[in-house]
């Protein structure tokens, strides 16, 4: 009886901070973090004040929080396209077909949500003015992508792949690609950005990844085997 209540009681408490970080994220977007007031998040959420700091320290915190669930949601969307390239070598037309796969995930990822790129700006922006979030904001972001980057590592080296740049660059390109697309639809109007997101995203991977030479057979595979 006693874990039921307890469940029950943190699944609660769990939905009325899911609530508030969605309410914070729009209002971050429409009007700045500085501009967003708790009382404004609380309203927006459904809560009173009280209900807000009975979940969050500050503002701050919950600004941490936002980011920590971002990098968790990118991390498992990076993971789950990563896991579409088999294990066994592949061919180069097996190539297209993989990367379009993985593009097609990491789409999702980035487009979570529309006012993502607006509040990442926005996060940046506090980062700068509130060197005490800097840290924080930092490490959570560097976390992240470490780990995207060794796992797009260890699936290049499965394969016997390299890059034609660091492999640090090719992900800060994507990133800034990604990124700029989208700010530039949502000035233009077109949050979506039809297929051209994800078409420039193709090129870029496409051109940066080098396959070992194919044997006799037409397969791809590792250069040391």
């Amino acid at each position: 009886m006693t874990t039921t209540v307890s469940t029950t009681v943190s699944s609660r408490r769990q939905q009325t901070r899911d609530r508030l970080i969605d309410a914070a994220t729009e209002l971050f977007a429409e009007k700045s973090i500085e501009g967003a007031s708790v009382e404004e998040i609380s309203e927006r959420a459904g809560f009173t004040r009280g209900a807000f700091y009975s979940n969050f320290d500050s503002k701050e915190a919950l600004c941490l929080e936002i980011v920590r669930r971002r990098g968790e949601e990118l991390l498992e969307t990076t993971r789950r396209a990563l896991a579409v390239i088999p294990d066994a070598p592949v061919s180069v037309e097996w190539l297209e077909e993989i990367i379009a796969k993985v593009v097609t995930v990491l789409d999702v990822g980035f487009t979570l949500d529309d006012n993502w790129v607006l509040v990442r700006e926005e996060l940046r922006l506090y980062a700068y003015r509130h060197p005490t979030f800097r840290p924080a904001l930092i490490e959570i972001e560097r976390d992240a992508n470490d780990l995207s980057m060794q796992a797009l590592a260890a699936a290049l080296d499965r394969h016997g792949a390299s890059l034609r740049i660091p492999i640090d660059q090719l992900m800060l390109t994507l990133d800034a690609f990604c990124e700029r697309t989208q700010l530039d639809a949502i000035l233009a109007g077109d949050p979506v950005n039809g297929n051209s997101w994800r078409d420039g995203l193709e090129r870029l991977v496409r051109a940066v990844v080098m396959l070992p030479p194919e044997d006799d057979t037409g397969a791809v595979g590792r250069s040391d085997q």
